[in-house]
């Protein structure tokens, strides 16, 4: 078996190449290095078929939310066009196209976790040009996997859990939304989660959740978590802040993993664990 991951040096990425290589499972990456996705209409599906592999992963994605507000094309680009002629590409070969897409096509509005049925209506641009990407992918009818996440987060990336880390270092207080709510996702076991999927991939599109399991928590009770784990608790006051932004975001990110764990026979760790595992590669 060779796996096709676009995508290279982002976290996810990272944390399937990990995978892979302890499954002894062959791969290749493209990154920025060996692929242009904005030159979309004649690149991707150039190497798709020069490879041939027998799975193909999407972990690419224009991921700045704020950024996708003034850059909506590139957005729709990266998060929409690219995916869609990749999937098209496979379409034609009959490979099974995984594709990463995320919380933010949805309001936040529901009182529960979110399942992959329930109507989408992103907030934001980022949100849009995601679900845009839904929809094109979607629209090949191929053997298309549509894996939604939430919170993605590592012990070496540019996120969440490096963020606290870094300004606990110079601050003595942080200011932490404690409104909006979900539960992380630890890029090891989302990329773990992911492999797991091959054994049964369907032959039309469909959808499923990917988060760690447990219960719900909220940025401020993670960062507590973060800071607990780093010994710096005592150090640092955390203050519950309300949420305030200029882009609006959803609050509730819960997304309901039961239909994925049933389907694929893979229980999702809790989010602590995680946390756990991502000070591994924090202390290395």
């Amino acid at each position: 078996m060779t796996v096709l991951i676009f995508g290279k040096n982002g976290q996810l990425a990272r944390a399937l190449q990990r995978s892979l290589k302890a499954q002894r499972i062959n791969f290749l990456c493209y990154g920025n290095e060996q692929l242009n996705l904005l030159n979309y209409e004649g690149h991707a599906d150039r190497i798709i078929n020069e490879i041939k592999p027998n799975i193909v992963i999407n972990a690419s994605a224009y991921t700045d939310v704020r950024g996708a507000e003034k850059n909506q094309n590139l957005a729709l680009i990266l998060n929409a066009k690219a995916p869609e002629v990749m999937a098209k590409a496979c379409k034609l070969k009959n490979i099974p196209f995984i594709h990463f897409s995320t919380d933010y096509v949805f309001d936040g509005l529901k009182r529960t976790g979110y399942e992959p049925k329930d109507k989408c209506n992103p907030l934001n641009k980022y949100g849009m040009s995601k679900r845009e990407g839904e929809k094109a992918v979607i629209a090949t009818g191929g053997r298309c996997l549509i894996l939604r996440t939430s919170w993605v987060y590592d012990g070496t990336g540019k996120n969440f859990l490096t963020n606290i880390l870094k300004q606990a270092e110079t601050k003595k207080s942080l200011n932490i939304v404690s409104e909006q709510v979900g539960r992380p996702t630890y890029a090891g076991h989302l990329a773990e989660a992911c492999l797991s999927t091959f054994r049964k991939i369907p032959e039309i599109p469909k959808i499923y959740h990917i988060t760690n399991g447990g219960s719900k928590t909220n940025w401020a009770s993670f960062a507590q978590k973060i800071l607990m784990k780093s010994g710096a608790q005592n150090k640092i006051r955390l203050v519950n802040d309300k949420f305030f932004d200029s882009i609006n975001r959803p609050k509730n990110s819960m997304l309901n993993i039961n239909s994925f764990e049933k389907d694929f026979q893979h229980i999702m760790e809790p989010w602590q664990v995680g946390v756990d595992l991502a000070f591994l590669e924090v202390n290395k």
